[in-house]
């Protein structure tokens, strides 16, 4: 695993639970972690430094971001079996997970300890996204 632990991911789930799911194919749990790393890379990238944070030999560990992808490889184990129905709180941490990275991204959500994006200058690359509000609550011109 390049991120998170096994022990962390025992935080969140029964470690027989993962076992169970990752019983028939060792590789799973890497590459599931593979997968949603990409996932949360797609969100922060533009942002921070995704290289930095997810570099496989020093990544910078932030513990919201652990939860986030604790979360999302949780969810992935227990949907890989086709047998069991996911339960619904499973649903609900995959759901508080990419809310957390919707938040994340629109900048409602700062996690502190991440590294801006920089130029090749090493100046700080600032946002372009563009608010504005077109409301016309009264109709008028």
């Amino acid at each position: 695993m390049i991120y998170l632990t096994r022990d962390y991911l025992n935080t969140f789930a029964f470690e027989k639970l993962i076992d169970e799911s990752i019983n028939d194919y060792e590789p799973i749990l890497d590459n599931i972690e593979a997968s949603s790393i990409e996932l949360i890379k797609t969100y922060l990238s533009g942002i921070f430094d995704i290289d930095k944070i997810f570099d496989p030999e020093a990544p910078i560990q932030n513990e919201l971001l652990k939860t986030i992808l604790a979360k999302l490889v949780l969810y992935g184990i227990v949907r890989r079996n086709a047998a069991r129905k996911v339960p619904t709180d499973y649903k609900e941490e995959y759901e508080w997970a990419i809310k957390q990275l919707e938040n994340i991204n629109s900048g409602k959500l700062n996690p502190g300890g991440l590294p801006p994006l920089t130029d090749e200058n090493g100046n700080t690359v600032e946002s372009t996204t563009l608010i504005g509000n077109l409301s016309n609550s009264n109709f008028y011109i």
